[in-house]
């Protein structure tokens, strides 16, 4: 059982997400319509109008699921006595073609949907920043506390993420250490992994590895320490690299772009928060500080200077809206405030709690 404390970031809203309920029939049919329209792509790219394009097999594209065309087979050029529109009145100009980046031979462009409910027009983002307060945590066997920021994008069977932060995992790690982790998947979970328990991230610096024991940590109502990461896109080769801040800043290393089959070209979504999982007996561990917030920033973890990277690779970070939507956790085990822009820590969050009994 896994509860999730966070605020999402897409265009100009957020959303403070924790265990979602139950779809119902209406969402879950909206939701089979995305998969089928929403295939796999070769190729994605963003027009200059903030259109994601998904550059799709063209015998695989979504016109061919109709099951009444089975058995068609594509026709690439049309057989007419077709020889042109003719000539324009002098008084008019047409309109131009052309100025999209083609996609590769043997594949067709394809308009993302995006929501059919909301119609909303993502804002590409191409980073992922935030600092949070780092604590030592008594967690037990079966058990895990993370506290991390992630990046996706893609339909759900075939999203594409990457999440970091600092977790306490006996079962990852072998020990109740405070550490650096991150987590990949290119495919829908059907890939990837923690750190480097598969092929995949590169790692480049020389010390600081995606395992990292972070100390020294804060205490309650004293000296706080914080760990800076930043997860951003490089905007030459495309790969996603790994950023931290304690005493330095540190290139840990990147996930190489063709890891991912949608977060080639940027992604849809940014968010920060805190992942709790249950053991087998429903009882989820503590979070950030191990007490909930309290208008106190020593007494609960925080992530101040929130911002995602917008645009274009390698652009200015800006935080998140002011606009929000939130979700609370329903197990009352942790305790969640958007504090948005606090003087002197940018745009804030405030979470985290004891854990205890999380059924249901």
């Amino acid at each position: 059982m896994v509860f999730i404390l966070s605020i999402l970031s897409f265009n100009s809203t957020i959303y403070i997400v924790s265990v979602p309920e139950a779809a119902n029939d209406d969402d879950l049919e909206l939701e089979r319509q995305l998969k089928i329209m929403n295939k796999p792509p070769i190729k994605t790219f963003v027009t200059k109008e903030g259109d994601i394009i998904d550059c799709i097999d063209i015998n695989k594209q979504p016109a061919l699921d109709h099951p009444l065309l089975k058995n068609h087979r594509v026709q690439v050029e049309p057989k007419l006595n077709f020889n042109g529109f003719g000539k324009s009145s002098p008084n008019t100009k047409s309109v131009q073609f052309g100025s999209r980046e083609p996609c590769p031979v043997g594949t067709v462009p394809i308009p993302r949907v995006v929501s059919l409910k909301d119609n909303l027009n993502f804002v590409i983002k191409f980073g992922c920043h935030g600092t949070t307060s780092v604590y030592k945590l008594t967690v037990a066997q079966g058990q895990s506390s993370s506290h991390n920021m992630w990046i996706q994008a893609g339909p759900t069977d075939h999203i594409s993420m990457i999440i970091a932060g600092w977790m306490v995992s006996p079962r990852l790690y072998g020990d109740a250490v405070s550490r650096l982790f991150t987590y990949w998947t290119g495919n829908g979970f059907r890939d990837g992994c923690f750190n480097i328990l598969c092929p995949g991230f590169v790692q480049v610096d020389r010390e600081v590895t995606t395992n990292y024991p972070l100390h020294p940590t804060s205490t309650y109502g004293g000296p706080q320490y914080v760990l800076g990461i930043r997860v951003d896109q490089d905007n030459t080769t495309g790969n996603w690299w790994l950023l931290c801040d304690g005493d330095q800043p540190v290139k840990v290393g990147y996930w190489p772009k063709e890891l991912f089959l949608n977060l080639r070209n940027g992604a849809e979504y940014t968010a920060w928060g805190g992942i709790g999982l249950a053991d087998s007996n429903g009882v989820c561990p503590p979070m950030g500080s191990g007490h909930k917030p309290d208008g106190n920033y020593r007494h609960a973890a925080f992530f101040e200077k929130l911002q995602s990277v917008c645009g274009t690779p390698g652009g200015n970070a800006s935080p998140p809206s002011v606009v929000t939507s939130e979700w609370v956790d329903k197990s009352n085990v942790y305790g969640f405030k958007n504090d948005h822009f606090v003087e002197g820590m940018g745009y804030t969050i405030n979470y985290g709690g004891p854990g205890g009994s999380c059924r249901g």
